[in-house]
This record gives structure tokens, sequence and C-alpha cells, in this order.
């Protein structure tokens, strides 16, 4: 899949705008070590994880100018985790790479991110709550 760089001219033609593009692939996020960690313990606890969370989780991930997206299936069979453009999710929650790493190993507070515009979140407002179910499990080691 090749990916295309979305331009929007202004009315003089001086001013260039550039939109992300679709990442290619998962290996150019940091958090992407976040999705395989959550991808693992659903291999080994999914069945768990899907009867507390029932819901599927799209996270559209930016990084400099690209923009990858990830569907977190935790309400079907023993759950899975893959990179998906087309994803879509029961709630999306859109962050930029460095700021998901944060929010995920419990460095940045989720109140003060959304209200700093640092996080977006459309969609089933509950099922974002129930958000820390798949926070890193070295967070959850120093609560």
């Amino acid at each position: 899949m090749a990916s295309a760089v979305c331009v929007r001219y202004s009315a003089n033609y001086s001013n260039v705008h550039t939109s992300p593009t679709s990442a290619i692939s998962a290996t150019d996020f940091k958090s992407k070590a976040i999705f395989d960690e959550i991808e693992g313990r659903l291999k080994e606890n999914g069945a768990e994880y899907v009867k507390k969370v029932n819901g599927i989780y799209c996270f559209k991930v930016k990084s400099k100018d690209k923009e990858g997206v990830w569907v977190i299936d935790v309400k079907n069979g023993n759950g899975s985790v893959k990179f998906d453009p087309q994803g879509k999710g029961d709630v999306t929650i859109t962050m930029d790479d460095e700021n998901l790493m944060q929010l995920m190993l419990g460095q940045l507070n989720p109140q003060q991110a959304f209200f700093q515009g640092k996080l977006k979140i459309s969609g089933n407002m509950g099922l974002a709550m129930k958000l820390s179910q798949l926070q890193s499990q070295a967070t959850k080691a120093k609560l």
C-alpha cells in the first residue's frame, strides 16, 4: 500500500499544507511497543479482558507526518490487536505517539491530557474510561 500526501492549497497558492499520510508500518511508531505488550496479554488472558472490557478501541496515533491506526478488539473471542489504517472501533482515541506512550505508561494524567487537547475521544466514553484495564503492567506494579 503506497502512502500519499494530501495537499491543500490556499487561494493564493503561496501557502501549502500537508495532511498526515498513513503509515505503511507499525514500526514507524514508538507506541508499537505498547500495542505489542497488550497483544501479548490478550494471548495469555484474552477471555478475561473481553469479560471486563467488552469493546473495540481504535487508536489513531500521529507521529511527525504519519498517522497509524491500531484496533484493539476486546469484545470478540480472546481479543486481538491489529495495525489497520481502515480500522474502526466503539471508541476512537486520537493522540500523538509520544503522548500515547506517556499515557499508557502512567506518566500522563488522562484528564489533564484531555483538557489540554493532547487526547481526543469520540464514541463510547464509558469504554474510554476502561482504558486503564489495558495500561502497561509496569505501571500497575508501581501502584
